[in-house]
């Protein structure tokens, strides 16, 4: 037993350095008097930095959400004034899975936030992001829910979802760093407060945290959003495996709706004689299953297959090129094509095509999708 109890010891000190500040907290409270920080929110008003911290509900205890403001020159001394309020309890912030940025705050910049994440000894270098759109982080992580649940349910809930839904998980600060880094523009998940669809007539609608698309930061601030509606097209260009629904008119009129499958994007440079760039070809693959028609549909006839399949790469068209647009107005690279080309180009190819992001005669870009249908899951049709 004497001999175990130093690698005890120093176990526990190694835990200490590694895994967050509050291991051993300053006021030498026990864990049963740890407050665990699950959600950060950052904000900039009149010059102060404005963090807010929010916990789950407790069922065990009995007890609801905490939630905790407070401002101070930087980050890490908001942080030192919210702990100072939390005078029974230790903050202990290396559970933290959610980081929240109001809009606003994030027009100005993200690189301190980036920069704080990284380096906080305490927090993890890939929690996610998310940028707060038409209000701040204190408003999503202080008045979401209500007193049995709050922004952090609604944030786990949303990262649980968020790889079906978008075909990935939101991006971390290290991600987003690197690729501000590389590519001088990143992509950082968007979220909205709005009012829940629950009921309650003595206190109103609790407010929920609802998916709005991503926003686009380049050189460091938000330029411009995607909405919710572009995500698909998001994922069909970068080849994430995401579920998304399309829904289109058949030959009759009537409208069908179709479950994509996760699919693949290839990117083909295009050449001319002496081996120069003179565009790109992104092309897109997905499979589609038939979910329900509205009428009598044919899918015995391979005539009406080869008309719903027209449409639904019509569809997946529309949906991506309305994204290569928004790409094109910004003038930002955020699908990262410069990137992905250089990857399947050799050295002298690559030396010639230069950086795609810093061309002003940037190549046209192709567009071509493949629909395979797969069956119906509409039981009408027979």
């Amino acid at each position: 037993m004497k001999k175990r109890l130093p690698i005890i010891i120093l176990s526990l000190l190694l835990a200490a350095a590694l895994g967050g500040c509050a291991l051993f907290p300053s006021r030498l409270h026990g864990v049963e008097r740890l407050l665990v920080v699950q959600a950060l929110g950052v904000d900039r008003v009149d010059g102060a930095v404005r963090l807010s911290m929010a916990s789950a509900a407790d069922s065990a205890r009995g007890e609801g959400p905490i939630r905790l403001s407070g401002s101070g020159l930087s980050i890490s001394d908001a942080a030192e004034n919210v702990d100072a309020l939390a005078t029974e309890e230790e903050l202990f912030c290396a559970h933290a899975g959610h980081v929240l940025i109001g809009e606003t705050t994030a027009r100005e910049g993200i690189g301190g936030v980036l920069r704080y994440i990284c380096r906080a000894r305490e927090l993890r270098m890939d929690l996610p992001l998310y940028i707060v759109r038409e209000g701040s982080a204190a408003d999503a992580l202080l008045k979401t829910g209500d007193d049995r649940i709050g922004a952090v349910e609604e944030l786990d809930m949303l990262a649980a979802t968020a790889p079906a839904r978008e075909g990935r998980r939101p991006p971390g600060a290290a991600q987003i760093a690197g690729e501000l880094e590389s590519g001088g523009c990143a992509l950082v998940s968007a979220l909205r407060l709005v009012p829940s669809s629950e009921q309650r007539e003595e206190d109103g609608a609790p407010l929920t945290l609802a998916p709005a698309g991503c926003g686009v930061i380049v050189d460091g601030r938000l330029a411009a959003f995607l909405e919710e509606e572009d995500m698909p097209g998001l994922d069909f260009l970068t080849g994430a495996q995401g579920v998304h629904t399309l829904v289109v008119r058949d030959r009759e009129g009537q409208r069908v709706t179709l479950r994509t499958a996760p699919g693949r994007t290839r990117l083909r440079a295009l050449r001319g004689e002496d081996g120069r760039l003179t565009g790109l070809e992104l092309s897109v693959s997905l499979k589609a299953s038939v979910a329900e028609i509205d009428g009598a549909g044919a899918l015995s006839d391979a005539e009406y297959c080869d008309a719903l399949t027209a449409a639904a790469e019509r569809e997946v068209l529309r949906l991506a090129g309305r994204v290569l647009q928004r790409q094109k107005a910004l003038g930002a690279d955020f699908l990262r094509l410069g990137e992905r080309l250089a990857l399947a180009s050799s050295a002298a190819e690559r030396a010639r095509d230069g950086a795609l992001r810093d061309r002003s005669d940037a190549p046209e870009i192709r567009l071509a999708a493949e629909v395979v249908l797969l069956h119906s899951n509409d039981v009408r049709d027979g």
